[in-house]
């Protein structure tokens, strides 16, 4: 009789990009999915699901969650990624095909796990969606981007007929025109942060859900058990140690320095940087991972030695923070960002202004979403310590951050509500499990 129950509950495979900034929102939405009473499968490289921290405890706290890991077409499991290169991308595209068709094959044989009756793919790779259209089940993209970067992308072909935008037809070995599989888009942003780009991306991608922002989304559903697994899932080791040093630090005096987890500088604008942040005269909590130099630059040879040393007195430097924490804490008043659409939420939510320094992909359009549209930060014009300096130092002025400030906290509160019991993201969200069990129904 147990196994009849099993049968008939929805199986979902989920598969990210295989970086940090991608993984957290898909494992959010896992989390959810899981909570709701479907069964998950979430799909990792091997390179990743060996680096993924507290895997058991997340496994404990949600038992319908599984997890499997597949190649991402390089053979080391051990060596670094450049997630940016071409042959990444490359290699990702036809390993991961032929081994998510199979890993699903395998699952469908288990007799402890129902078949698979849906995928969700990541936006920015395209054999989820493959796989799920050949082997005929649903399947879903997930954007982990704003909404505004994804109707922007959409607008793409329209350009390129107009003849605004340059194509060579050599330029991408074949066109995609669309999936006729697709049952919708899900979005991790709110409607009414995003409500101009969501009719027009409802409209080019049949069903969208705006379910953001989804760690938020998360933490009101299990409540008390979210600060236990907040850096559960994550692909990198959190120092914890500068909590005890923001609690040393005045109400709202400590500019948070971070650029996620692909960001790549020299060391000339790693120095600038640091020698801006020391002219400022404000304090600061800055992330330097060890992998943020560029391997090609001359100057490179490790991180500098002084910031290895450190201003002991003004400034504290760690590998990877617990970002969330840190940006719902007192003494943090500012965040400078690369401006990637995990930290953008994660600020607007704690209620904190931005500077942002946008280097590609989805960040200059959100950059000049936060200047212009909802006025919650401002942009850093030029990487040069004087440049650096004086933005830091009118940023953190009263008169400044408080107009700011007035703006971020209208814009916080629309996020709260909207991940509240009846707010849009959570009623987005129920819809969203509604209809996977309904697709679920008709693919079995």
């Amino acid at each position: 009789m147990e196994g009849a129950k099993i049968e008939q509950r929805p199986h979902v495979v989920m598969v990210p990009l295989p970086v940090q900034g991608h993984i957290k929102p898909f494992l959010c939405l896992a989390q959810l999915l899981s909570q709701a009473g479907l069964y998950v499968t979430f799909v990792n490289s091997h390179y990743n699901h060996k680096r993924f921290a507290n895997l058991s405890a997340l496994s404990l706290q949600f038992p319908n969650l599984n997890f499997k890991s597949i190649s991402d077409g390089i053979p080391d499991d051990d060596q670094p990624r450049d997630i940016l290169s071409y042959a990444f991308f490359h290699g990702m595209k036809f390993a991961g095909r032929a081994h998510l068709k199979q890993l699903i094959g395998t699952l469908g044989r288990r007799s402890e796990l129902p078949p698979v009756t849906c995928v969700i793919g990541d936006g920015n790779i395209s054999f989820p969606v493959e796989v799920a259209e050949e082997l005929g089940i649903p399947v879903f993209s997930f954007c982990g981007h704003s909404a505004h970067f994804l109707l922007a992308f959409l607008c793409i072909p329209k350009l390129i007929e107009d003849g605004q935008l340059p194509y060579e037809d050599g330029n991408m070995d074949h066109e995609v025109n669309g999936v006729d599989g697709l049952e919708g888009v899900i979005l991790n942003t709110i409607d009414e942060l995003e409500a101009p780009c969501i009719t027009p991306i409802t409209n080019s991608c049949g069903r969208s859900y705006t379910i953001g922002p989804l760690h938020a989304l998360l933490n009101s559903q299990i409540g008390h058990r979210s600060q236990l697994i907040a850096s559960h899932g994550s692909i990198w080791k959190t120092q914890h140690s500068c909590m005890t040093w923001l609690d040393s630090q005045p109400s709202r005096s400590v500019l948070y320095v971070s650029f996620g987890s692909i960001v790549k500088t020299s060391t000339s604008q790693l120095l600038e940087l640091w020698k801006g942040l020391v002219d400022s005269g404000y304090a600061f909590l800055w992330v330097v991972r060890l992998d943020m130099l560029k391997e090609d630059d001359e100057e490179h040879h490790g991180v500098p030695e002084e910031l290895q040393m450190g201003p002991q007195e003004r400034g504290y430097i760690v590998d990877w923070a617990p970002q969330e924490e840190v940006l719902n804490h007192d003494a943090v008043g500012g965040f400078l960002t690369h401006g990637g659409w995990n930290s953008i939420l994660e600020s607007i939510l704690a209620g904190i202004p931005m500077i942002s320094w946008p280097q590609f992909g989805d960040q200059r359009i959100n950059s000049e979403c936060i200047r212009k549209v909802w006025r919650i930060g401002v942009e850093l014009e030029a990487f040069d310590r004087w440049t650096i300096q004086k933005t830091i130092s009118t940023f953190m002025e009263t008169s400044r951050r408080e107009e700011l400030q007035r703006s971020v906290d209208m814009v916080a509160k629309w996020a709260r509500d909207s991940v509240g019991h009846g707010g849009s993201s959570y009623n987005n969200f129920e819809v969203l499990v509604e209809d996977i069990k309904k697709i679920s129904k008709h693919s079995e």
